[in-house]
């Protein structure tokens, strides 16, 4: 039986809770690119699943990888538009320690993505989603932050 995404639609927002791993190591950040940029590993958590679990699944359905669940960073409140449609996540991004060398390759459904290691001081220079990672993590004073994003 698959589990339910904790998302709903209401008009047109899409409302979803979700964990993103926050995976640095040696003052670099492991990203996802895209046709649209870089983002983190991460993804809707699941109906009655705890976001370390959340995002400790994801490093695995979509690295291949095991991996643990350390500091919860920031929460974050983020609404955005992407495609016509609304987005408003509430997401919990967690500092993630890899258990097993990572990738450089990310697999989600059938689609293969690259990885690559991104130094924390080079965040600027690149198209990283969401955003506000450029300067609040390799600022983070390793006190959890609530962040609003209304983009």
């Amino acid at each position: 039986m698959t589990q339910q995404d904790f998302r709903t639609k209401v008009g047109n927002t899409v409302f979803g809770v979700r964990a993103t791993a926050l995976i640095v190591k040696d003052n670099r950040l492991l990203v996802v690119e895209d046709e649209d940029g870089f983002y983190t590993i991460g993804g809707a958590i699941q109906v009655d699943e705890a976001t370390e679990d959340a995002v400790v699944r994801e490093v695995k359905e979509e690295l291949g990888v095991k991996a643990q669940a350390g500091q919860l960073a920031f929460v974050v409140e983020n609404r955005f538009e992407q495609a016509g449609v609304h987005y408003h996540n509430i997401e919990f991004h967690y500092l993630v320690d890899l258990l097993e060398d990572a990738p450089l390759t990310m697999q989600e459904d059938e689609k293969m993505q690259p990885c690559e290691w991104i130094d924390l001081d080079q965040l600027q220079n690149i198209q990283l989603v969401p955003a506000f990672l450029k300067t609040a993590l390799p600022n983070w004073d390793g006190q959890l932050r609530h962040i609003h994003l209304n983009e």
